[in-house]
């Protein structure tokens, strides 16, 4: 008796790849949803460039299968360029892209054919989602074209060009998430200021739409703080949130958020570091920023809980939270306080237990609501989530 198909994927999708190897070597009936699955995410190292080719020459419907591809780049690829870029050609199904760049610089060490091939996976209207990772002297141009033409757009430890000429606004835009995230020291400005609209020419408009923006919050005097003006100017359309404040205990002035439904802070504990500097004002303003707000997630990074820092905390509850609760009036659409303790090392039990009592004495007023949620260890805190 056979079972059915769906029930076949269904207990498949369960399973590790090695696991997934097995069932493709017992049975055909098995082999095409094994090899969908174990294919769907792939990773192409520099070294396994020929090793990739080889495999899709000899296997060419394992392609269709792939639908999130990273590929690992380094300063010495010119002579596998060619092969990358031609792998490259061969994927119609792409979902998501990724690329490590290693350090490579764009226009010298990323050749036209490789180029080339990745401007072609941007006309896909399959793929909604390019992370761009270690990448030198970035070229505007595509920068540009990778705005009007994924959904999700990551930005990590990126450089850009000197722009060259004046961005014109796509006949049509898709981007709806951005991450920007640990440029080189004042390219934050550099990327804003190409991305972001200007009262004197016309405006790009490329972050109208955006409906989720993740971004460290960098340390900057004056009105032009870049973070800021990526806030401000996203004000209008953002549902959800995610800062980064980092080691730079930056004060967190947010602006009105108008229809904003979850925002997420990160901060860092020890060794110097700690809360921004006005995070009591700032939860305070919530009433007023976020008045939509359905849930707030705090994510504390660590290598073990700082009981010295938890110990010289004497400032007292978060306002809205303390005993009189106020956010019950005034933050009415509130359903889930989520509060992690993010550490390198195994955390013990008497780190979780401390971590606990820590944020029951910040939100006093939620004890016994069923909002407030804690938790302890490492989360999937992806560069690119």
């Amino acid at each position: 008796m056979l079972l059915p198909q769906e029930l076949i994927e269904l207990v498949l999708a369960a399973l590790d790849v090695e696991s997934l190897h097995a069932c493709s070597l017992v049975s055909l009936v098995f082999l095409a949803p094994s090899q969908a699955l174990i294919f769907r995410s792939l990773v192409i190292h520099y070294a396994d460039i020929p090793k990739a080719q080889s495999l899709f020459a000899t296997a060419p419907h394992l392609l269709r299968y792939v639908r999130d591809l990273e590929i690992e780049l380094q300063v010495t690829l010119s002579e596998q360029n060619p092969v990358l870029a031609s792998i490259l050609s061969s994927f119609h199904h792409l979902e998501c892209l990724t690329i490590s760049g290693g350090g490579v610089e764009w226009d010298y060490e990323v050749t036209l054919p490789l180029q080339s091939a990745v401007h072609d996976l941007l006309a896909s209207p399959d793929l909604h989602t390019l992370n761009l990772s270690d990448i030198r002297n970035m070229s505007c141009s595509f920068i540009f074209l990778a705005l009007s033409s994924v959904k999700r757009f990551a930005l990590h430890s990126i450089s850009v060009q000197e722009q060259d000429g004046e961005p014109h606004r796509p006949a049509s835009l898709r981007i709806e998430q951005f991450i920007l995230r640990a440029p080189p020291s004042n390219e934050l400005e550099h990327i804003v200021d190409l991305i972001l609209p200007d009262s004197r020419r016309r405006p790009p408009g490329y972050l109208d739409n955006l409906s989720l923006l993740s971004l460290g919050m960098h340390q900057r005097i004056g009105v032009r703080n870049p973070s800021l003006r990526l806030l401000v100017a996203t004000a209008r359309t953002l549902r959800h949130l995610q800062l980064r404040c980092g080691v730079f205990q930056m004060a967190l002035d947010l602006p009105l958020f108008s229809v904003l439904k979850v925002i997420e802070l990160r901060f860092y504990l020890g060794r110097g570091a700690g809360f921004p500097t006005n995070l009591r004002t700032a939860v305070a303003a919530f009433l007023t920023t976020t008045p939509t707000l359905e849930v707030l997630r705090l994510t504390i990074h660590g290598v073990g809980f700082d009981r010295e820092h938890a110990g010289n905390d004497h400032s007292g509850p978060f306002p809205l939270f303390d005993d009189a609760c106020a956010y019950r009036e005034r933050l009415l659409y509130l359903w889930r306080v989520h509060c992690h303790w993010w550490s390198t090392k195994l955390c013990s039990v008497q780190d979780r237990a401390d971590f606990s009592v820590y944020i029951h004495g910040k939100f006093p007023g939620l004890w016994g609501t069923g909002i407030l949620q804690i938790s302890a260890g490492r989360d999937q805190d992806d560069r690119f989530d």
